[in-house]
């Protein structure tokens, strides 16, 4: 599996933020969002940072974040990226598996474009983040995200990145169309703004007025230490 980095940092986005959590970041993502500048270059641009990339088996990965337990006592650990299920599935698997075992919570943030299998959905929390047009993508497989969100339950989450006013109405035609009535059992929903491009009272306003069970994300780690800031 591809390493981008690991560290300790607290969880600042979704249903987790202020958590203590240990951050696997891989390296590699099937999207680049060209509307706006990812905040994570280093673990998509293959061209710049491959020098920076690791290649680990499981029982590196399993130990580092071992270590980062007995240094720092945190039991939450998020996988992110890049995209988490670019990774070989086999050993992705053979990893949680072990976490698991071992009472480690775990989430992970993905793009939802990829299939996800049986026992990513039993064992992690899921942050899907759906991309909007704003973030210049055009999602070739709308079928897997849709099957995909359709697996989400309330203990999982939706997060809308929001660059402008069309991309709220769009999350707006997707809540309607998709979730509004759809099941009980629904996926939390997010929406924040792309850093420097929209205000979250923008994003809060429009929230109050159509009155929407929706939660505001604002990247609370970018508030906590400068917003390009690596936390290696």
């Amino acid at each position: 599996m591809r390493l981008s980095e690991i560290y300790a940092s607290v969880q600042g986005e979704g249903p987790r933020v202020g958590v203590p959590t240990i951050f696997v970041r891989f390296a590699g993502c099937n999207l680049k969002c060209p509307g706006w500048p990812c905040d994570t270059q280093h673990a998509i641009d293959p061209a710049l940072y491959r020098h920076e990339w690791k290649e680990w088996g499981v029982e590196q990965f399993y130990d580092e974040i071992r270590q980062v337990t007995t240094d720092c006592g945190i039991r939450n650990v998020c996988f992110t990226g890049g995209e988490p299920f670019l990774q070989p599935q086999d050993k992705f698997r053979q990893l949680v598996s072990q976490l698991y075992a071992r009472g480690y919570e775990m989430e992970v943030f993905t793009n939802g474009t990829l299939p996800w299998q049986s026992w990513a959905i039993y064992s992690l929390r899921f942050i899907m983040d759906w991309k909007l047009s704003g973030s210049g993508e055009t999602i070739e497989h709308l079928g897997v995200v849709m099957d995909n969100a359709s697996r989400l339950t309330k203990k999982d989450a939706i997060k809308f990145t929001i660059a402008n006013t069309s991309d709220l109405e769009e999350a707006y035609e997707v809540w309607m169309k998709l979730f509004v009535d759809t099941k009980v059992d629904l996926p939390q929903f997010f929406c924040g703004p792309v850093w420097n491009m929209m205000e979250p009272d923008q994003i809060v306003d429009f929230i109050l007025s159509r009155k929407l069970p929706w939660r505001l994300n604002i990247q609370a780690h970018k508030y906590i230490w400068e917003a390009s800031a690596r936390r290696t």
